[in-house]
């Protein structure tokens, strides 16, 4: 039996030993202990969803993507570290895709009562391919990384940073960098 509120250090994130215990378990094919982080962590996690959405069916639904794709993604979790930031991770992340798929979800049900005209359409994805297929003949991939991440995904500066491992200092960097280089090179094409 798991041992309860002891503290051990892992890194410089301190990791309740039952806590990592069973999460070891259910990374090892254990069925029991994964329910039993469940039963711990449903609560807290519907709470955090719920204050995420405002929407008790919402953060239901959210709650229950969240544990299907921990138990999927199980064997990605690495046991030295908190099984908790790792499952709050992945719910946040549900929350931001759900509200980015109805944003892009409402803008294109906005643009086709605006703009039904099929040759427009065309055109306009033409021109958004194109100036994408650009960027990735004179970025750097890091730069375009994260011009597509901020831009493309349309994250924040917090998540682009978290998706690329960099801080947001670097990305912040790399954007501006990016944004000039692409600048400059549009210029330059448009006096030719």
């Amino acid at each position: 039996m798991p041992s309860e509120g002891k503290i051990v250090t892992a890194g410089a994130e301190p990791v309740k030993v039952e806590e990592r215990e069973l999460a070891f378990a259910a990374k090892q094919g254990c069925l029991d202990a994964f329910e039993q982080l469940v039963t711990c962590f449903e609560g807290r996690l519907f709470a955090f969803l719920y204050q995420k959405t405002s929407d008790h069916h919402l953060a239901q639904d959210l709650l229950q993507s969240t544990f299907v794709i921990a138990y999927r993604k199980l064997h990605l979790y690495n046991p030295r570290f908190s099984f908790a930031s790792w499952l709050y991770t992945i719910a946040s992340r549900q929350a931001i895709n759900h509200f980015r798929n109805k944003r892009i979800f409402e803008r294109d049900q906005v643009g086709q009562t605006l703009d039904s005209d099929p040759s427009s359409e065309l055109i306009a994805r033409e021109q958004a391919k194109s100036l994408w297929n650009r960027a990735r003949e004179v970025l750097s991939e890091r730069q375009y990384d994260a011009i597509w991440h901020f831009y493309g995904e349309e994250l924040n500066l917090a998540e682009t940073a978290d998706v690329m491992n960099r801080s947001v200092g670097s990305v912040k960097v790399l954007l501006h960098r990016a944004r000039r280089k692409l600048a400059e090179e549009l210029l330059g094409d448009a006096e030719q």
